[in-house]
């Protein structure tokens, strides 16, 4: 004998006409913020591992954050395996040189290296250049194929006009002294022609009125001096290490501002 069964009656609650609406919304949102602080805990990696040492203080002018969001994106880093230390008055490090996974460009991120190669072309020397061209070369292999067709339908858009007179012809050398504390040995015209020999103590490189400038200890002169590259006739290093605490680049240009 068939017996009939009813199903016990269940109304559900109503959920409201925009229950859907708010709850893709949410989880929209929940997502959106997941990724931005996946964003900035890469971003805050790359940062730390581009320096020796970085400040808090640093960290919350480059990504806008407080001090107490700093903290936990450091402590997510290292609850991920990233060893990260901190040395009082100095800042946080990477120890044990670990590295980022490739990495990976945008397309405006590719296509604004093509402006900068243009300027390098235009604004070093040979194998300052030669050197910045070997480091494009590598970051084009870790393009996708569609963004190295823009970019390189880009290249055929963008050229700097040279002057080759113009380009320095030491900058590599006057670079490398300046981090070695090696002293210079210059042959110098000035601007209203006259010609000098002289043994400097670089300090640093800055670029302006379109062309590099090497400031130094003048030994002639004893006094720090700017000599612009494009009048350097000859540059040679000597074997002389110079050993006497001098300005550094941002004072001297700062006691220049403030005369």
């Amino acid at each position: 004998m068939n017996k009939s069964f009813r199903e016990p009656f269940y109304r559900p609650k109503p959920l409201g006409k925009n229950f859907a609406t708010t709850s893709l919304k949410t989880r929209y949102s929940k997502l959106s913020t997941s990724v931005k602080r996946l964003e900035r805990l890469t971003a805050i990696l790359s940062y730390i591992q581009s320096r020796s040492y970085t400040p808090i203080g640093d960290l919350q002018q480059k990504f806008a954050v407080s001090e107490r969001t700093i903290f936990r994106d450091i402590r997510a880093l290292e609850e991920s395996g990233v060893p990260i230390a901190f040395e009082k008055d100095k800042g946080y490090f990477v120890s044990d040189r670990h590295f980022l996974p490739p990495l990976a460009f945008t397309i405006e991120e590719a296509k604004s290296l093509i402006f900068v190669e243009q300027l390098a072309r235009k604004y070093t020397d040979a194998p300052t250049f030669a050197h910045f061209a070997n480091a494009l070369e590598k970051i084009k292999n870790k393009l996708k194929d569609y963004q190295l067709t823009d970019v390189e339908h880009l290249e055929s858009k963008v050229l700097a006009y040279i002057n080759e007179q113009e380009t320095p012809r030491y900058l590599a050398v006057a670079e490398k002294a300046c981090s070695q504390q090696q002293v210079l040995d210059i042959a110098y015209q000035d601007s209203r022609g006259n010609f000098t020999h002289r043994l400097v103590e670089p300090i640093g490189i800055t670029f302006y009125s379109q062309t590099w400038h090497l400031i130094a200890f003048c030994r002639l002169r004893d006094d720090y001096r700017d000599f612009s590259l494009t009048r350097v006739l000859e540059l040679h290093t000597t074997i002389e290490r110079f050993s006497r605490t001098h300005l550094t680049l941002n004072e001297y240009i700062k006691k220049i501002e403030n005369t």
